[in-house]
């Protein structure tokens, strides 16, 4: 009986580790994020909804340990007949042990596979060396739930992030992120901004208008100073603002805005942020400016004038 304890426990240790595992695998490949596992949890029905593949494995596995609690039991009460039994469920497990195995194989190559294309259908958006001409292309169908609208991009992300994360390591750094996150999104908020999405540590918004944005720019660079003097670990982040013509398409921002935005953040110095001309020409008597020049953005052909927003104190 004592023995059987010991298996039963030793069961379910693993399956709460391996279950973790799963779990970290679905948020830092899968592109799962907390917020979609906090409503998991409250709700297990949506599980399939939020894309949480971990639940098959969990449930499969779930179903085994139940089966062998039983058999733990019945080797208590019945003997020999139980420990027949538990040879009899022994094989039932192996089997699925390897058939969870597979299971998780495919679900990562899966998740891994809609990450490639996704990449692949930016790219090809956005084919690095494209010549940016002036004139539009011919528009093709246009579906009806999309549509043409100036906007406001603001994009931010952390500087130095992987050299932080390898420092760091995945639990602290992942903690790290989630403070970011959380101040970021309270700046959104407090001056009207709508997050569009993420991408690895950054953060993609959108505006209706560029001074908005760029005091939400400000904002979040003095409330990120201020956490760090807290005691906290906050990295620096780099912030770039631009403002374009986008198609909105089922709540998602496509079009050159987009890339371009990113590319201005990646010019930016940690702290620091940088805007285009159209979004200088919307600042006049509201911030100060510096010009730095003409600069030559990745997968660009065409030169981009950009400026760094100058405060002394919160907008």
């Amino acid at each position: 009986m004592r023995d059987a304890v010991a298996r039963l426990l030793s069961h379910i240790v693993t399956y709460a580790a391996v279950n973790a595992f799963l779990i970290a695998i679905w948020v830092l490949v899968g592109g799962g994020s907390t917020e979609e596992l906090q409503a998991v949890a409250q709700d297990p029905t949506t599980a399939v909804s939020q894309g949480f593949w971990p639940v098959w494995p969990i449930l499969v596995w779930g179903l085994f340990l139940v089966l062998h609690a039983g058999t733990a039991l019945s080797e208590g009460l019945f003997g020999g007949r139980a420990r027949r039994r538990r040879r009899h469920m022994a094989k039932q497990a192996a089997k699925a042990r390897q058939h969870i195995r597979g299971e998780v194989s495919s679900a990562i190559d899966s998740a891994q596979r809609r990450h490639a294309e996704r990449e692949a259908r930016r790219e090809a958006r956005h084919p690095p060396g494209a010549p940016d001409t002036s004139a539009p292309e011919t528009p093709g169908p246009v579906r009806p739930e999309t549509s043409r609208r100036w906007v406001t991009v603001l994009f931010c992300d952390i500087a130095e992030s992987t050299r932080l994360n390898e420092e760091l390591g995945d639990d602290e750094w992942h903690g790290v992120l989630r403070r970011v996150r959380n101040i970021v999104r309270s700046a959104l908020r407090a001056r009207g901004g709508d997050e569009v999405g993420t991408q690895g540590d950054g953060t993609l918004a959108r505006f209706s208008s560029p001074p908005d944005a760029v005091l939400c720019a400000v904002d979040i660079q003095e409330n990120l100073k201020a956490a760090g003097a807290t005691g906290s670990f906050i990295p620096q982040v780099r912030i770039g603002v631009h403002a374009g013509e986008a198609v909105e398409d089922e709540g998602d921002l496509v079009g050159r805005v987009i890339n371009l935005a990113s590319r201005v953040t990646g010019e930016a110095e940690p702290g620091e942020i940088l805007v285009t001309e159209p979004v200088a020409d919307q600042l006049v008597g509201r911030l100060e400016l510096e010009d730095k020049g003409l600069r030559t953005l990745k997968g660009l052909t065409q030169p981009r004038h950009l400026l760094a927003v100058r405060w002394s104190s919160p907008a």
